[in-house]
């Protein structure tokens, strides 16, 4: 019993952590949205969706499908497998149901308001995104992609195709446009406000914490995959050495240094999930269990943490500014979300979500 609640707490804080790569900003603010909501949701949370019309929600006319719900659901629960026990994943995703659909509906209500506003993308504005995002990860894996690459391997985790990825992307990119003209503050932080937010913060202010951790990898498609995968965890509980093994087994780059990667936290969040969830999970010295992703079956050592030192009021300003700013931007948003619930009408027909008063 104890073990599946640590499991449980465990499968709730991934999600509240989760997010895709080569998502926009909005999303991580929708996230921000949505980890409230979990005390919203319903003692039927846990109910089986109804079938009736595969409809989960329909919103001034525009529909929520079963399978969109349930596609959404799963790019979720696809980043938990091999970190969660499978029974604790199986009775978790029907409470995640609720929490993902009011998400989707969120999103809904933000699409047809940019639509309405005419808020177009530039030419390649996707293309750019999905450029810029498999920048980032090549400098973080170590290895060079492609967009292709990224795409393929996308699908093959997430199973969402090229082209549904593309349009989900585009769509929000517009969102996260018609956030910024919404909900951006134009005003200026004094200096004197500044000082005066360090003074009473100022511990709060560090660098950039630096992480090391190893990384085993086996090729899924390898025909001795799951031989090797045996053989690694014997000599593991063996006592045998995590750098050695890499060395002998992994299939992965860095093979040669035993798999080493040391990056900041912002390295570290470029990468392919769930490898930055997997890694933040661990303490100094602990192995992770097997999981998989990008088409390899991955297991991870946590060498050290090395937090940032603190940094001086010059250093810091930058962030107070953002913290300040944001403060700013939560008022005008919490206007913008009630006029954007209070003009819509929706329709929901599963169990267990709460929407907020109008």
């Amino acid at each position: 019993m104890n073990n599946n609640r640590v499991h449980e707490a465990d499968f709730r804080r991934h999600f509240s952590l989760w997010k895709l790569p080569g998502q926009p900003p909005l999303l991580v603010w929708m996230a921000l949205v949505l980890q409230g909501l979990l005390i919203c949701i319903s003692p039927v949370d846990g109910q089986e969706l109804p079938v009736e019309n595969g409809f989960a929600a329909r919103i001034d006319g525009k529909v929520i499908t079963l399978a969109e719900l349930d596609r959404a659901v799963q790019r979720q629960v696809t980043s938990a497998r091999g970190q969660i026990h499978e029974s604790v994943i199986e009775r978790e995703t029907a409470r995640l149901r609720p929490l993902v659909l009011r998400g989707l509906i969120e999103r809904q209500l933000l699409l047809q308001r940019a639509i309405h506003e005419k808020i177009l993308l530039p030419p390649g504005a996707v293309e750019s995104y999905l450029q810029d995002t498999v920048d980032k990860m090549s400098q973080a894996e170590g290895t060079r992609y492609s967009i292709d690459d990224y795409l393929a391997i996308w699908e093959q985790q997430y199973g969402e195709a090229e082209l549904d990825l593309r349009v989900r992307l585009g769509e929000e990119l517009r969102i996260d446009e018609l956030r910024r003209r919404k909900i951006r503050s134009t005003r200026s932080i004094s200096p004197k406000k500044l000082r005066e937010y360090y003074k009473s913060h100022q511990e709060e202010f560090t660098g950039e914490s630096h992480i090391s951790f190893r990384q085993l990898l086996i090729t899924m498609d390898d025909p001795d995959s799951r031989r090797i995968q045996n053989e690694a965890s014997r000599a593991l509980e063996s006592g045998d050495d995590f750098q050695e093994l890499v060395k002998k087994w992994s299939m992965g780059p860095r093979r040669d240094i035993g798999g080493l990667y040391r990056m900041t936290d912002s390295e570290l969040d470029a990468r392919f999930p769930p490898v930055p969830e997997v890694v933040r999970g661990l303490t100094r010295g602990e192995t992770s269990s097997w999981f998989i992703c990008r088409g390899y079956i991955h297991k991870i050592l946590m060498v050290e943490r090395a937090e940032g030192v603190p940094l001086d009021f010059a250093r810091a300003q930058g962030q107070i500014r953002m913290i300040l700013t944001r403060d700013l931007e939560q008022k005008k948003r919490k206007q913008f979300e009630e006029s954007l619930w209070r003009e819509a009408h929706v329709e929901v027909f599963i169990p267990g979500v709460s929407l907020p008063s109008t």
